[in-house]
């Protein structure tokens, strides 16, 4: 262990005594190449560094700058011309004229987009809208019976319509309750066919017609069969009724003969096919359901048949017709002959609609009759919902072809505009003439016009370009 008492020879002391006795050791050295004495300066450690001094130093560094000759009549920029009489362009400056070419070439090719576009909107994408109010007049409390015919048989005087159809069946059991004696003879619907000649058949009033099964059956009405036409043989549909009363002659749909053409050439050409079953026949005491039960169930299925044959009605449209909905015709069948013959307990009703579909520009001309300045011009109907009509009970819309409808209420009756005559009225014009041009249109009470782009100063020479929108005031 050192001994303290010793001084310490790395002491502040000792290195400051080491360091004077280096410095005159150096300073008495003497150097073979050059003969001056002079002391040589020691580096000695900074205690700080010195700062560099940056007020001569340049922003940029000269690495990269861009030389120019010049002209020695040119002024070169202060500082700037080396002394081989070249100047050198400040680095920054380059950024300066950059921008200012990035600036022009923007502001040429916003001017050049704005040109083109321009252009095109006037040229290309330039279109015309024409706003017209056509002529019209509101009609209140009209009122005139109006002569509907089916086609084939309509005059000028007539409005043309078809017919719509649709049928609804629904079942309600009843109780047995009703016991009694029945009679009744079975029945059904044949169609007749003659396959044998062009020639018409008349058959005579209780001619026999015999099932596959042997049952005879007895048209109670002559009826005539019409002519074959090429290979399709003519038909007739008849009522046959059974020649004797009971249950057995009740029958599935099947095949008849003629018994009286029985070893004539007409026996094979002349035949008849049920339509459905045969039914009703019955003998004997058998359970029924009663009248009363059969008429209450009546009375419920006509009313619920009645409001969906008219919802479904309500829903045939046709492209240039209105539907006359207030004169659906709607007709029933039921089984009550085999409810009480006691032959079911099920009692069944079907209901068949019909719905008049007029012609609408036909229908217009009608209510226009009655419109001032009307002479014949083409029009059409508002607000047809407004309108009711009303038939004969007595007609059958499935049976008649032509009928006298009262028609009621309050349509409004517009004029109409040939939209494509109007477009070439107007086509390459000066948007000064429109109003001019619109005077001679007399189905229109007034029109307005707007041009995209606004700047437009006449209508496009394309039809296709122009564009008519009708507006009507509101009832």
């Amino acid at each position: 262990m050192q001994d303290i008492r010793k001084p310490y020879s790395r002491s502040r002391s000792n290195r400051g005594r080491e360091i004077r006795e280096r410095v005159e050791e150096f300073e008495k050295h003497e150097y073979e190449e050059d003969n001056d004495t002079g002391p040589v300066e020691i580096p000695v450690k900074r205690k700080f560094r010195e700062r560099r001094n940056i007020e001569h130093m340049e922003m940029f560094p000269s690495r990269g700058r861009r030389a120019y000759d010049v002209d020695e009549k040119d002024e070169a920029p202060a500082g700037r011309r080396d002394t081989d009489g070249v100047v050198y362009r400040d680095p920054r400056t380059r950024y300066v004229h950059k921008k200012q070419s990035v600036g022009t070439l923007a502001f040429i090719l916003t001017l050049l987009l704005v040109l083109v576009g321009g252009s095109l909107l006037t040229f290309v994408f330039n279109r015309a809208t024409i706003t017209i109010v056509p002529k019209h007049q509101d009609l209140s409390d009209f009122r005139k019976t109006i002569t509907f015919a089916q086609a084939g048989v309509d005059t000028d005087t007539t409005v043309l319509y078809t017919l719509a159809t649709t049928s609804i069946s629904k079942t309600k059991e009843l109780a047995l309750s009703d016991q009694k004696s029945v009679q009744a003879k079975a029945s059904g619907k044949i169609i007749i066919y003659n396959n044998y000649s062009s020639d018409s058949q008349r058959l005579i009033k209780n001619t026999r017609f015999e099932s596959s099964a042997g049952k005879i059956y007895r048209i109670t009405q002559s009826v005539t069969v019409p002519g074959k036409t090429a290979s399709k043989p003519g038909s007739v549909e008849v009522t046959v009724y059974a020649d004797s009363v009971g249950p057995e002659y009740n029958s599935a749909p099947t095949d008849f003969t003629i018994p009286g053409f029985k070893g004539t050439p007409q026996f094979t050409g002349f035949y008849a096919r049920s339509n459905g079953a045969i039914a009703g026949g019955a003998s004997g005491n058998v359970s029924s359901a009663s009248l009363a039960d059969i008429n209450a169930a009546k009375d419920e299925l006509t009313i619920e048949l009645a409001q969906e044959i008219k919802d479904e009605l309500a829903k045939k449209k046709m492209d240039g017709y209105v539907g006359l909905y207030s004169a659906i015709d709607i007709q029933y069948a039921d089984n009550e002959n085999d409810l009480l013959a006691g032959n079911t307990s099920t009692y069944k009703m079907t209901a068949t609609g019909y719905l008049m579909l007029a012609k609408g520009d036909e229908l217009a001309a009608q209510v226009a009759e009655d419109v001032r300045d009307y002479t014949h011009q083409p029009v059409r109907l508002d607000y047809t919902d407004r309108m009711t009509y009303t038939k004969k009970d007595t007609d059958n819309l499935s049976e008649v072809q032509s009928l006298e409808v009262l028609a009621e209420g309050s349509p409004r009756v517009v004029f109409l505009t040939d939209e494509e005559a109007l477009k070439s009225l107007v086509a390459g014009r000066p948007r000064s003439d429109f109003n001019t041009l619109m005077k001679g249109v007399t189905s229109i009470e007034s029109a307005e016009i707007s041009f995209s782009p606004m700047w437009l100063s006449a209508f496009p020479q394309e039809t296709s370009k122009i564009h008519i929108v009708e507006s009507l005031p509101k009832r």
